[in-house]
Protein backbone atom coordinates (compact mmCIF):
# COMPACT_ATOMS: atom_id res chain seq x y z
CA UNK A 1 0.00 0.00 0.00
CA UNK A 2 2.45 2.30 0.89
CA UNK A 3 4.76 1.28 -2.57
CA UNK A 4 1.03 2.78 -4.28
CA UNK A 5 0.47 5.35 -2.53
CA UNK A 6 4.12 6.95 -2.90
CA UNK A 7 4.09 6.11 -6.61
CA UNK A 8 0.77 8.02 -7.40
CA UNK A 9 2.49 11.15 -4.95
CA UNK A 10 5.31 11.12 -7.34
CA UNK A 11 3.16 10.81 -10.93
CA UNK A 12 0.86 13.72 -9.35
CA UNK A 13 3.88 16.41 -8.53
CA UNK A 14 5.32 15.48 -12.14
CA UNK A 15 2.28 15.73 -13.87
CA UNK A 16 2.01 19.42 -11.71
CA UNK A 17 5.17 20.30 -12.88
CA UNK A 18 4.57 20.25 -16.34
CA UNK A 19 2.03 22.79 -16.05
CA UNK A 20 2.60 25.86 -17.18
CA UNK A 21 2.87 29.20 -14.82
CA UNK A 22 0.11 31.33 -15.45
CA UNK A 23 -0.55 34.83 -14.47
CA UNK A 24 -3.52 37.67 -14.87
CA UNK A 25 -3.56 39.02 -18.49
CA UNK A 26 -4.53 42.85 -17.75
CA UNK A 27 -7.51 43.70 -19.56
CA UNK A 28 -9.29 46.58 -20.32
CA UNK A 29 -11.85 48.07 -17.75
CA UNK A 30 -14.67 47.82 -19.74
CA UNK A 31 -13.84 43.88 -20.38
CA UNK A 32 -13.48 43.48 -16.82
CA UNK A 33 -17.05 44.94 -15.66
CA UNK A 34 -18.45 42.61 -18.72
CA UNK A 35 -17.07 40.21 -17.16
CA UNK A 36 -13.88 38.64 -18.83
CA UNK A 37 -10.75 37.80 -17.35
CA UNK A 38 -7.82 36.14 -19.09
CA UNK A 39 -4.85 34.11 -17.63
CA UNK A 40 -1.37 34.43 -19.93
CA UNK A 41 2.04 32.21 -19.61
CA UNK A 42 5.24 33.59 -19.10
CA UNK A 43 5.67 34.14 -22.78
CA UNK A 44 2.61 36.42 -22.44
CA UNK A 45 0.55 34.05 -24.72
CA UNK A 46 -3.04 33.45 -23.66
CA UNK A 47 -3.77 30.07 -21.85
CA UNK A 48 -7.44 30.73 -20.51
CA UNK A 49 -10.62 33.45 -21.35
CA UNK A 50 -13.25 32.82 -18.98
CA UNK A 51 -16.60 35.25 -19.52
CA UNK A 52 -19.15 35.01 -16.16
CA UNK A 53 -22.72 36.72 -16.68
CA UNK A 54 -24.84 36.70 -13.56
CA UNK A 55 -28.42 38.48 -13.84
CA UNK A 56 -31.03 37.52 -11.49
CA UNK A 57 -33.18 35.42 -13.64
CA UNK A 58 -30.07 33.37 -15.78
CA UNK A 59 -26.25 33.05 -16.03
CA UNK A 60 -23.25 32.35 -18.49
CA UNK A 61 -20.34 30.94 -17.81
CA UNK A 62 -17.45 29.88 -20.40
CA UNK A 63 -13.97 28.98 -19.99
CA UNK A 64 -12.30 28.64 -23.21
CA UNK A 65 -8.53 26.94 -22.77
CA UNK A 66 -5.74 27.81 -25.21
CA UNK A 67 -2.87 26.00 -25.92
CA UNK A 68 0.75 26.70 -26.15
CA UNK A 69 0.50 28.30 -29.84
CA UNK A 70 -2.64 30.07 -28.88
CA UNK A 71 -4.96 28.23 -30.64
CA UNK A 72 -8.37 26.87 -29.00
CA UNK A 73 -8.03 23.27 -27.81
CA UNK A 74 -11.09 23.07 -25.19
CA UNK A 75 -13.80 24.87 -23.73
CA UNK A 76 -16.14 24.39 -20.94
CA UNK A 77 -19.75 25.95 -21.40
CA UNK A 78 -22.46 26.32 -18.76
CA UNK A 79 -25.94 28.32 -19.04
CA UNK A 80 -28.89 28.62 -17.00
CA UNK A 81 -32.26 30.26 -16.92
CA UNK A 82 -35.86 31.07 -15.21
CA UNK A 83 -36.76 27.28 -16.99
CA UNK A 84 -33.66 25.87 -15.40
CA UNK A 85 -30.12 24.32 -17.59
CA UNK A 86 -29.95 25.38 -20.97
CA UNK A 87 -26.49 23.43 -21.23
CA UNK A 88 -23.60 22.11 -19.16
CA UNK A 89 -21.17 21.23 -22.00
CA UNK A 90 -16.98 20.76 -22.71
CA UNK A 91 -15.84 19.85 -25.74
CA UNK A 92 -12.36 19.98 -27.25
CA UNK A 93 -11.73 21.59 -30.74
CA UNK A 94 -9.49 20.11 -33.29
CA UNK A 95 -7.02 21.98 -35.54
CA UNK A 96 -9.86 23.28 -37.69
CA UNK A 97 -12.20 24.69 -35.13
CA UNK A 98 -14.20 22.13 -35.59
CA UNK A 99 -16.32 21.27 -32.17
CA UNK A 100 -15.53 17.03 -31.20
CA UNK A 101 -16.09 15.45 -28.20
CA UNK A 102 -18.70 17.77 -27.01
CA UNK A 103 -19.96 15.89 -23.34
CA UNK A 104 -22.37 17.17 -20.91
CA UNK A 105 -25.85 17.95 -20.56
CA UNK A 106 -28.37 20.15 -23.53
CA UNK A 107 -31.54 21.15 -22.78
CA UNK A 108 -34.47 20.85 -26.00
CA UNK A 109 -33.91 24.42 -25.56
CA UNK A 110 -30.92 25.17 -26.83
CA UNK A 111 -30.47 23.70 -30.44
CA UNK A 112 -27.56 25.68 -31.54
CA UNK A 113 -24.04 24.81 -32.40
CA UNK A 114 -21.56 25.19 -28.97
CA UNK A 115 -19.64 27.71 -31.26
CA UNK A 116 -22.09 29.79 -30.74
CA UNK A 117 -21.03 30.69 -27.32
CA UNK A 118 -17.37 30.92 -28.09
CA UNK A 119 -15.81 34.35 -27.39
CA UNK A 120 -13.24 36.29 -30.05
CA UNK A 121 -9.99 36.37 -27.56
CA UNK A 122 -8.24 38.82 -29.93
CA UNK A 123 -11.44 41.24 -29.46
CA UNK A 124 -10.58 40.78 -25.80
CA UNK A 125 -7.10 40.62 -25.62
CA UNK A 126 -7.64 44.63 -27.53
CA UNK A 127 -9.95 45.58 -25.11
CA UNK A 128 -13.31 45.64 -27.46
CA UNK A 129 -14.75 43.04 -25.51
CA UNK A 130 -15.78 41.07 -29.07
CA UNK A 131 -18.27 37.98 -28.65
Amino acid sequence: MRVSLSLVLALGSSALAAQPVLRPLPLSAACQQAGYSALQDAAGTLRVLRYVRLVPDNSARLTQYYGATGRLQSLRATASGFAGVLYDLSARVDARGNMVGEKGYRSKLFTGSLKRVIRDADGVKSGTCGS
